[in-house]
């Protein structure tokens, strides 16, 4: 596969298949037609219009939204829809910045197709041959991509943390870096995307740093979620993203970035447009 065929991977969806529902005037999420279905059946808080649904209108603020929507996860477990709760809020929001709607547990986020936030980090070693880079292999146990291999740092965004103290929060649990370290990070970015998957419609964000760590630095999990941690060479890891199914499915983007990034793959590459172009997908579907 070609780097760009890594990038279509990511953002291949049916916007024709999507319906949505709404808080109050904003599209909260888009549903595919399994959930949709069941909506259709039972729709509980979300009160059918039009082609899509509404949260009941009554319910005011934040809290009490997501007390209604623990009912709609409820059902999509019920149903088989949604695998489990995972007992973390997301935030269910217009746009990064905008307001809080309500909150939703993370199992639930893919199913109702609201717009999910994460952190991915770079470990970086600097060498007079160039980057290193960290790449760490997921547990076996894990629920998605078990075995695949992915970022040092990865994370979604909770509802009640700003995005440096997730940053510290998982650098901790997944790479034992201390939090004074992880405060050096480096804001580089955003990358998003959109794709369809087996639960429902990926609407997602996810905010890219760097972190330059020493030859002599060497991570270790400590929360359960990741085997085993490698540093290898840029290049390496571009080719091993070409040749095989190795990484987790978004990783790919973000080390594709990078390498724009630091000019390991440059304007020369034939598909160097539209390399930059797709890492800035459009997250809200577009019916034109």
């Amino acid at each position: 596969m070609s780097l760009l065929d890594r990038i279509h991977s990511c953002t291949a969806h049916e916007t024709a298949r999507l319906r949505p529902w709404r808080i109050g005037d904003t599209v909260a999420g888009w549903v595919t037609p399994p959930v949709a279905d069941l909506l259709d059946r039972r729709p509980g808080p979300l009160r059918p219009e039009a082609r899509g649904w509404r949260l009941d209108e009554r319910l005011a603020g934040p809290e009490a939204r997501a007390e209604a929507l623990e009912e709609v996860t409820d059902r999509l477990i019920e149903a088989g829809l949604v695998r489990k709760r995972r007992d973390e809020r997301y935030p269910v929001l217009a746009e990064w910045g905008a307001p809080l709607l309500a909150t939703v547990d993370r199992g639930a986020a893919v199913a109702l197709g609201i717009k999910s936030f994460g952190i991915h980090l770079n470990g970086v070693v600097e060498t007079a041959d160039g980057p290193l880079l960290w790449i760490a292999k997921r547990a076996a146990d894990r629920a998605l991509e078990p075995g695949k291999l992915d970022n040092l740092v990865a994370g979604g965004q909770p509802a009640g943390l700003s995005l440096a103290e997730n940053l510290v929060k998982e650098c901790g649990e997944e790479a034992a870096i201390p939090a004074e370290l992880a405060r050096q990070a480096v804001p580089a970015g955003a990358i998003t995307y959109m794709m369809d998957t087996a639960e429902g419609l990926r609407r997602d964000t996810l905010f890219v740093y760097d972190l330059a760590l020493s030859p002599g630095f060497a991570p270790r999990n400590t929360d359960g979620e990741v085997e085993s941690f490698a540093r290898r060479k840029l290049p390496d890891v571009l080719d091993q993203l070409r040749c095989t199914e190795d990484f987790k499915f978004n990783v790919a983007l973000v080390i594709i970035d990078l390498a724009i990034r630091r000019g390991v793959v440059g304007p020369e590459e034939p598909d160097y447009l539209a390399l930059c172009r797709g890492l800035r997908e459009p997250t809200d579907p577009s019916f034109d």
